[in-house]
């Protein structure tokens, strides 16, 4: 059903194009760039359980942290009104991946296409509860400073890696209903290292990593007298993985839904995602589902913040690893110093539940968790 509607959407869309495209047409300027960005900084001081064996044992008690982006954009409206533009992320500082996202689109009446690498529908569209800053958040944060080795994410879908060559669809908003739909071939293929730039023949099937993913996300937005409300959800599912000389594991997916309301300065919100199958092979069977609430208030230039999130990961199989509930409540505060220049604050409490205790994540031993951080930052957007 999720591959009839993904062609069946791509063909509409694709049709219109085509026909903007057979139209001779002219801009009046080509496609220019414009430099656009980010840049957030953090100090953060993390009090926790530091003994030998436990999670925050040999870490620091602070540091400095960052992450920055800058944004190359332009586009350009053609005389018959198909809009072509590019967008090109460089990351600020050396990273694994140094352009991050880089993709084309085309866009008219009939929505936008976007190819190239860039997450998947979910990831894109997910509603996240409010309370959160640039660098703060209970859920999957810029800035996450307890040694839990793994965050709250409630915004991830199937792709090996987030970033994969996939071609995205967003429809036209009709009556505040949105929806988006991605169509990913090789979930583990982002750049030209991974085989998707120039090239002779096609990328090649590792092992274990899943290929002809598809995602869908559908958003309704309505802003009613001094009250509004967001609701957003969908799914993401593992169209095939490529077996291993062991045991098969199973094709993952996802489901995801948010909705926050607003009134007047207050904002209220829920989410919750689901893992099905995160680790299902040979004797792991693990599924997890994250859940959680925020909300914050708006008083001039402050906004002050609450959320709330928990983690329940459990393995039905016969291994006994990877069993742990993971709960973080964070308190913060952000302040708008100008156009595009915030700063923040945090105050938050994270604790973590094994089952049994000396378990391991990801083959990391760990034990029951309890850190305090205390974090500063400061986001700009330019």
């Amino acid at each position: 059903m999720k591959k009839t509607l993904l062609s069946a959407s791509a063909l509409v869309g694709a049709g219109f194009v085509a026909g903007a495209i057979a139209t001779p047409a002219q801009a009046a300027d080509g496609v220019k760039l414009s430099v656009g960005g980010f840049f957030k900084e953090a100090y953060m001081v993390v009090f926790d359980d530091d003994g030998e064996g436990e999670l925050g044992n040999e870490t620091n008690t602070d540091g400095f942290f960052n992450d920055a982006e800058i944004h190359f954009n332009g586009e350009t409206t053609l005389d018959n009104g198909l809009t072509v533009g590019a967008r090109i992320e460089l990351e600020g500082e050396n990273d694994g991946d140094q352009i991050d996202e880089a993709w084309i689109s085309f866009s008219g009446g009939f929505g936008e296409f976007h190819v190239g690498s860039e997450d998947d529908a979910l990831a894109n569209g997910c509603i996240v509860p409010p309370g959160g800053t640039g660098n703060f958040s209970a859920f999957s944060p810029n800035q996450w400073g307890a040694n839990t080795l793994t965050t709250n994410t409630v915004c991830t879908g199937v792709d090996d890696s987030g970033d994969a060559q996939k071609i995205l669809y967003v429809s036209p908003s009709f009556g505040g209903f949105q929806i988006a739909l991605s169509y990913t071939p090789n979930g583990g293929d982002q750049n030209h290292t991974d085989g998707v730039g120039p090239h002779v023949g096609m990328p090649g099937n590792a092992d274990g990593e899943s290929r002809h993913n598809v995602s869908v996300y559908a958003t309704y937005s309505y802003e009613g007298e001094n009250w509004g409300l967001t609701w957003g959800g969908g799914g993401s599912w593992e169209g095939h993985v490529e077996q291993t000389a062991g045991p098969d594991r199973e094709e993952q997916d996802f489901y995801q839904t948010g909705l926050n309301l607003t009134f007047g300065n207050f904002g209220l919100g829920g989410v919750f995602e689901y893992f099905h199958d995160l680790d299902d092979q040979g004797a792991n069977d693990t599924s997890a589902w994250v859940a959680g609430l925020g909300g914050s208030y708006t008083m001039d230039a402050w906004t002050f913040g609450l959320q709330y999130s928990h983690q329940d990961r459990e393995n039905d199989g016969s291994a006994s690893a990877d069993e742990f509930e993971l709960d973080r409540v964070v308190l913060t505060t952000n302040y708008a110093l100008g156009p595009g220049i915030a700063i923040d604050g945090e105050l938050g409490y994270t604790w973590m539940d094994t089952d049994p205790e000396d378990g391991t994540l990801g083959g990391t031993p760990v034990d029951d968790y309890n850190g305090l951080e205390i974090g500063i930052g400061t986001a700009i957007t330019f």
